[in-house]
This record gives structure tokens, sequence and C-alpha cells, in this order.
């Protein structure tokens, strides 16, 4: 009898641990990872599993509601040669985070070149190192909110 509860007990903690890892896994999500060399719209759950390079004569629009979650510890951030246009909501603000929350680690931040621009609408940037940061000449921020950022 001790084997057969055993066995259902490491049955329902595989059970449990499989659930909890796509749960993390953001099954729905879309991954990104260096140039983005045409125009695009993200909106869900949007991963960044290194530095994704948003290329000149390119804009990347953000929908109210989206996640971007960004892999930590690898130095992975956003750069803006073109156009970055992250429009929330207050209702549906767009959150950059790190993937697993801040105690994994920081991400690099996002970081504007000389001539891009960006506009920046009801944003939260969690756990980011840099921030919103760079030539911030063509920057427009209402309602951001950056918490979080590591030294």
């Amino acid at each position: 009898m001790r084997a057969v509860n055993r066995r259902a007990l490491v049955a329902a903690l595989f059970l449990a641990l499989c659930l909890a890892s796509a749960a993390f896994a953001h099954s729905n999500a879309r991954f990104y990872r260096g140039d983005i060399k045409a125009s695009t719209s993200w909106e869900g759950i949007i991963r960044l599993t290194g530095t994704v390079v948003i290329a000149e004569g390119v804009t990347v629009s953000i929908e109210p509601g989206t996640e971007v979650l960004v892999q930590p510890k690898v130095g992975a951030e956003i750069v803006v040669r073109g156009r970055l246009l992250v429009r929330g909501v207050p209702s549906k603000p767009v959150k950059f985070d790190t993937a697993g929350g801040c105690e994994t680690g920081p991400w690099g931040g996002i970081v504007f070149e000389r001539g891009s621009v960006g506009i920046f609408e009801n944003v939260r940037v969690h756990c980011a190192a840099k921030g919103i940061s760079g030539d911030l000449a063509g920057v427009t921020q209402r309602g951001v909110t950056v918490q979080g950022r590591k030294p």
C-alpha cells in the first residue's frame, strides 16, 4: 500500500510541476531575438530571448495590455534605431519585465539610438538595468513608471 501511495504522490508532484512550467512558459507567447527588419505589431505575451534591434526605418507598435518578458541575465535589451510605439491605456498598460520576475535578475532595458523615435503611453518598465535610456530627443512619455531598476 505504501508503494501505491508513494507512486500517487510522485505522479501528483510531477503533474503539478508540468502545469506550473507550462504556465511559466506562456504557451501562446511569440519569441523574438536579433534584428527586426520589417514593421510589426506586438500583442499578448512577447518573450525576448536576447537583444532585439529595431532597424532604421522599421516601426514596432505594441498594443494595450501586452506583456514583454525579457530573458534575465543575458544582457538582453531592446535597441531602437527606428520607431517604437508603445500605446497602453490606463486599464491595460503595456508591461516590460524580466521573464520569471525580478528575483531572477535584471534585463538590460530600452535603449534609443540617435534619430530614433519612441512613444510611451501608459507603460510599466520593471527590473531593467538601464530603464529607458540613450538619445531620448525623439521620445515622448506619458504615464510611464520605471520600477526596480538595478544599478
